[in-house]
């Protein structure tokens, strides 16, 4: 049978890539999943709030259901929970801005608590990972979106319109700090393999 050719791929998956890659930042040669979280805040910051609250429920349902479809897709053309795959954290960080005052502050307090969470995975998060395809992909992600929703709640009660004074900058870089210093040790035990564009123009082997 002839080897199928490199421009294989359907417009299915090419959709596949852009969205599942949230704009390909899942290409990304550094931290793609940092860089799509740090994206996703950026474009909550010009979109919301949403008219109401059924109607953000219905974007998150959205990136659930649109996300294990095209993050389905990146598994069978980059391996097994891709790093190209970061629709999932556009849907943790939506998850957990949901309902929050939007500012500045409060989106770099966010993302700081969803990365954490995103990394530790808290159960259900690992059971989560093992669902089958794209599912597992996003809803680890949506897990992690939920605890750091609940901590942010948590700090806006009694920090309730939190924003940039030199001290709380400091805060927030303390936080951080030990996620950079540590950044290799926690790349290599949590860290996915960084996917390539080049991967995904492969011929397909199901075709």
């Amino acid at each position: 049978m002839q080897t199928p050719s490199r421009q294989a791929r359907g417009a299915a998956d090419w959709i596949a890539i852009a969205f599942g890659s949230f704009a390909f930042t899942g290409v990304s040669p550094v931290a793609p999943a940092t860089v799509a979280s740090a994206a996703a805040a950026v474009v909550l910051f010009f979109v919301y709030p949403m008219p109401n609250a059924l109607a953000y429920a219905g974007l998150c349902l959205f990136l659930l259901g649109a996300g294990a479809w095209a993050s389905t897709r990146l598994e069978r053309m980059f391996g097994h929970d891709p790093s190209a795959a970061t629709i999932d954290e556009v849907l943790g960080m939506a998850i957990t801005m949901a309902g929050a005052p939007i500012s500045p502050a409060t989106l770099a307090i966010g993302f700081l608590l969803f990365r954490v969470f995103d990394i530790v995975k808290i159960a259900p998060a690992r059971a989560l990972e093992r669902w089958p395809v794209g599912w597992g992909v996003m809803l680890d992600d949506a897990c992690a979106g939920v605890y750091a929703a609940i901590v942010l709640r948590g700090i806006l009660r009694f920090w309730p319109s939190p924003h940039f004074a030199w001290w709380q900058a400091a805060a927030l870089a303390a936080v951080a700090a030990p996620l950079l210093l540590f950044r290799k040790p926690l790349v290599a035990k949590y860290g996915k393999k960084r996917s390539r564009i080049r991967d995904a123009i492969a011929p397909d082997p199901d075709a």
